[in-house]
């Protein structure tokens, strides 16, 4: 019985073995083409040892501009995640907390705000933030993420909200606390897993947003996704540049998503067990 588990384990870790190559080779790659010269980029055999420069990074980001695009990308991304979540905790705890007629409803319709596909609000959002001189600007490209992000919010963090126990609430109103504190004090520190992987998710969709930030965002509010097409250029593809900014822009999310991995494995996993 012993030895049946210990082949089943080796079958199992070799499997998972062959995932992560298979998952991590093409981002190993691109990483490995942001340091190669074009020469060695498209050398036939694929070369894995070569010498390694730096010039696809200074011309994307120095002489490119792209740096002004990374710059953009985190203002968008960090105010939208911080608007959307200061207006959908509220929002989450009070559909958690307090049931009202049509709340259903109202949760329902935000639900459904998600299934609606971004194309269909191109020419809407477009004509409103065009008539509020918000084009070309960031506050218009963040209001727009902090819509799509918003409803995420609430029903994500109103599940985590319900797995608290209304009996702690209970106490702490007891012993003279208000709502608002009983809010702040108590139900987001006992949600906080949830609160760390509702934050990862809303990163990731306003960071790799392309539509909406082609549509509402100008030369000077352009975030890196809509910069990238710009190195198709007529003379050729400049594919040494493009693996740098894919590199690049993979970072940030991929930071905050380490520091806050603890807490977003829990709030992922948080209510798969009673």
């Amino acid at each position: 019985m012993t030895k049946k588990k210990g082949i089943r384990c080796a079958i199992i870790y070799i499997l998972l073995i062959v995932f992560l190559v298979i998952t991590l080779l093409p981002y190993l790659w691109l990483v490995l083409t942001s340091f190669k010269t074009k020469l060695d980029a498209f050398s036939i055999p694929p070369k894995v040892f070569f010498q390694v420069t730096f010039d696809n990074y200074r011309e994307a980001f120095l002489d490119g501009g792209m740096l002004k695009n990374l710059r953009n990308s985190l203002i968008i991304m960090i105010a939208a995640v911080g608007i959307g979540l200061a207006i959908g905790l509220p929002s989450a705890f009070a559909f958690s907390r307090f049931k009202t007629r049509g709340d259903q409803f109202m949760l329902n319709y935000l639900l459904g705000t998600r299934f609606t596909p971004f194309v269909v609000l191109a020419l809407p959002l477009y004509l409103i933030m065009s008539k509020c001189g918000l084009l070309n600007s960031f506050v218009g490209i963040i209001v727009a993420h902090i819509s799509f992000n918003l409803p995420f919010v609430v029903w994500m963090m109103k599940g985590f909200f319900d797995a608290v126990p209304k009996e702690i609430d209970e106490a702490a109103r007891i012993e003279g606390y208000s709502w608002f504190r009983v809010f702040l004090s108590i139900d987001i520190p006992l949600a906080k897993s949830g609160l760390a992987a509702t934050a990862v998710f809303c990163a990731i969709n306003s960071w790799n947003e392309f539509l909406m930030a082609l549509i509402l965002t100008g030369r000077d509010t352009a975030t890196m996704p809509v910069a990238i097409p710009g190195m198709l250029t007529p003379q050729g593809t400049l594919w040494g540049q493009i693996a740098a900014v894919g590199t690049v822009i993979t970072i940030p999310v991929l930071i905050f998503a380490i520091i806050v991995q603890k807490h977003m494995v829990a709030g992922m996993t948080m209510g798969a067990v009673k």
